[in-house]
């Protein structure tokens, strides 16, 4: 039976980053990787559309305000491997980045791939074994005493059979199960009696049953804010949507499309903490089904109002399709007269008040009904292992000595952008040097 310091168990970019420190800290085999897949990182190469989005340049004290409930667990993670520090770990191999938007990270080969090599190299450098093909379940891990009366955790089955100080779990969530990430870490964290949280798709795109919309497939809606309402509160995402061949997609739907999951009650797992048919996962309700957009944020609907008045004596023989121009998108004029039933040849001279108060209440409150969310297409997964449960200090659990947990697997998700991959390598770094540090 092989024996190590510390075990990891999964094999992307939380996990990879948590042996690099556990064996920065250790030394040379010292710290194995157990992975399911044939290689490691399969879902790091998809992030960014392959471009690997690592990071965002968001100060940390601002990202956290993204986090809700989650901001005080994640803080000493972000602060322990803030952007600056992550990145270096790449310059040092050579890797450059550049900043889009303000905000976004990419390295400048925008290719994934670069990222896992250097991942890949740090990891043969400081003699991690690798351990690929090799599926853990919970009943493969036992927590016990070996013959010197230390406790360590077995992990044994018919490919692999080691057992570890330590052990982080860093499995992932249970999006992209072609990646690997089908909750093996929830059975686990619940065979040592932690509690997970409702299991939901995040950052998904919406479906809608409106032809007429998903025949602009491609057009993209420029800094617009979609919102629904919370009871008396309205909930909010800035940015830009396209519209897909299914609905709508893009920064800003997928993002709202967090905030509209975590409002509502239901769970993709069953009690044996597997996925959910696809039947029973078609059925489960949203919070709400109607969002609305606004495609005019920086004005009023007044001043929308007003700004038709004022344009209308020197346009009078102008079309209101030409007119709209000014607001939207041309290839989406005709659709937005067609909703709210105004001829698109009509004439800015033939505009009635009734016409004007449509467009201005359209172009501010747009509803539009979502059919179901594209689940199969979901980036990150909302909730994981109750985070109460876990020292944000070290992120080693409260009722196992020695059980760590780090990335997609932990209760939290954050927006697009980065963020999700900057906790991913935060909270690997953390679990793995606090892990080898309790050891020396």
């Amino acid at each position: 039976m092989q024996e190590y310091k510390v075990a990891i168990i999964g094999g992307g970019p939380a996990g990879m980053m948590a042996a690099i420190k556990a064996a920065q800290v250790l030394g040379p085999k010292t710290v194995c990787i157990i992975e399911k897949n044939d290689s490691l990182g399969k879902k790091l190469l998809m992030t960014g559309g392959g471009r690997c989005n690592i990071a965002n340049n968001t100060p940390i004290h601002d990202q956290l305000n993204y986090y809700n409930k989650n901001k005080n667990f994640l803080k000493h993670a972000l602060y322990t491997l803030p952007q600056d520090k992550l990145l270096e770990m790449f310059e040092e191999k050579d890797l450059e980045f550049h900043i889009e938007d303000k905000k976004r990270i990419f390295p400048d080969s925008e290719d994934a791939h670069d990222i896992l090599d250097v991942l890949e190299e740090y990891l043969e450098e400081l003699e991690v074994d690798i351990h690929t093909n090799c599926p853990i379940n919970a009943n493969d891990i036992e927590h016990e005493l070996n013959e010197r009366m230390e406790p360590v955790f077995l992990i044994e089955n018919d490919k692999i059979s080691l057992n570890a100080s330590k052990i982080v779990v860093s499995t992932g969530g249970i999006t992209y199960p072609s990646t690997g990430s089908t909750g093996d870490g929830y059975r686990i964290a619940s065979k040592m009696n932690h509690t997970i949280t409702d299991i939901k798709p995040g950052l998904v795109s919406f479906n809608v049953d409106d032809f007429l919309l998903r025949s602009l497939s491609g057009l993209t809606l420029s800094d617009v804010e979609l919102s629904f309402k919370d009871k008396k509160k309205k909930i909010s995402v800035r940015g830009d949507a396209l519209i897909s061949h299914f609905g709508l997609t893009g920064p800003s739907v997928i993002d709202l499309s967090n905030l509209l999951i975590e409002k509502s009650k239901f769970t993709i797992l069953d009690d044996s903490l597997n996925q959910k048919s696809d039947e029973e996962i078609e059925e489960l309700e949203l919070f709400t089904n109607k969002i609305t957009i606004d495609f005019t944020p920086d004005l009023t609907e007044e001043e929308i109002k007003e700004q038709i008045t004022k344009d209308t004596p020197d346009n009078g023989k102008m079309s209101i399709k030409n007119y709209m121009k000014k607001f939207l998108p041309a290839n989406f004029v005709d659709y937005f007269l067609m909703k709210i039933n105004i001829s698109p040849s009509k004439t800015m001279a033939n505009i009635t008040k009734k016409d004007k108060n449509k467009i201005a209440e359209n172009l501010k409150r747009h509803p539009i009904e979502i059919e179901s969310l594209e689940m199969d297409l979901a980036k990150v997964t909302i909730g994981g292992v109750k985070s109460k449960e876990i020292d944000s200090k070290t992120l080693q659990s409260r009722f196992v000595d020695g059980l760590y947990f780090a990335g997609e697997v932990l209760e939290m998700a954050g927006p697009t952008g980065g963020y999700n991959l900057q906790i991913a390598f935060a909270t690997g770094y953390l679990a793995g040097q606090e892990a080898a540090n309790s050891l020396k």
